[in-house]
């Protein structure tokens, strides 16, 4: 192991040849590394969005062209926004995401605020409570039957509804809440005559706007992705298919399911018929990202700062 004095040596070297040179060999190997990171993470896109956009005749090749066609062909696009199957999954997939982690958002922030007030006999044990279920949960069968028992297995609402509070998402709530909030606010508004309730919204809901809007995308991400809710609960409706199912049996086993009424959305078309199922396939995924892609800057200036006040307990 090396001696202190080695130590600070070798940190004064870095430093005199930051001071001399503007950066040092560690600055470049971190730079080099985060770049090439980036790059691998966002070769598989371009892979994909280069393929929705190559015309016909370049799929007979072995490979897809690393650099986009002179000539962008954006029929496949054209022929995918026509087919009924792909506006109603869209549609789905849209109600589902915003009813949710709106609704998500809601409640895990109420109950995340009331527990946040250790004062109040009882709220330290639901706090305790809630962290449990990040350890131990009732497991698929008892979900199933539950939500069968309330009436809402086929329905919209078993697939938004069962998942609506997160004990990840209420811990960074409840954290934000506690180091973040000023308690002196509180008080200067129940002395204006404001209630609980008031309080609530008029204060605490403005000033955490970060922290609820990251996990609100959180929320979002996730709901738009599940595909496993439909597979377990409502697999029996097909008007209730979201565009991530749609996706799924596409890269899976089309042919399989070509059969079903509405599985397969490049057979539900005459007009595909004449075009690749890669390229459809494609095209699909792209269809499926863009909705979050483009979604996520808006949110994006808040997301930092509201993780990283809410996952640390002040």
């Amino acid at each position: 192991m090396l001696s202190k004095m080695e130590m600070e040596s070798q940190s004064n070297y870095r430093k005199s040849m930051r001071m001399k040179m503007g950066f040092n060999f560690y600055d470049v190997f971190v730079a080099v590394f985060c770049v090439g990171f980036a790059l691998l993470c966002f070769y598989p896109m371009w892979y994909v969005l280069l393929g929705s956009i190559t015309p016909y005749s370049d799929f007979s090749k072995t490979t897809i062209p690393v650099l986009p066609p002179l000539v962008p062909d954006f029929s496949y696009y054209g022929a995918i926004l026509k087919t009924g199957v792909f506006y109603n999954a869209l549609t789905v997939s849209f109600a589902k995401t915003l009813f949710a982690a709106s609704l998500s958002v809601l409640l895990t922030a109420t109950m995340a605020y009331a527990v946040s007030k250790t004062h109040v006999r009882g709220m330290p044990t639901i706090n305790w409570l809630v962290i449990l279920t990040m350890f131990f949960s009732g497991g698929l069968i008892p979900n199933y039957m539950l939500v069968k028992e309330l009436g809402m297995l086929n329905t919209f609402w078993g697939l938004t509804l069962p998942w609506l509070l997160g004990a990840t998402n209420f811990i960074i709530m409840r954290n934000y809440f506690v180091a973040a909030i000023p308690q002196d606010l509180e008080e200067a508004a129940k002395i204006d005559g404001a209630n609980d309730i008031t309080v609530f919204f008029r204060v605490i809901v403005p000033l955490s706007k970060p922290t609820m809007a990251a996990v609100f995308l959180f929320e979002a991400v996730s709901q738009w992705n599940d595909w496993y809710s439909y597979l377990i609960y409502a697999q029996r409706e097909p008007m209730l298919k979201p565009l991530v199912w749609v996706l799924k049996e596409m890269l899976t086993d089309p042919a399989a399911s070509a059969g079903a009424s509405g599985s397969n959305i490049y057979q539900m078309s005459r007009d595909l018929a004449a075009f690749p199922p890669m390229g459809l396939k494609m095209t699909t995924i792209i269809l499926s990202m863009l909705p979050i892609i483009l979604f996520y800057p808006f949110l994006q200036k808040y997301f930092v700062k509201g993780i990283l006040i809410g996952a640390v307990k002040g």
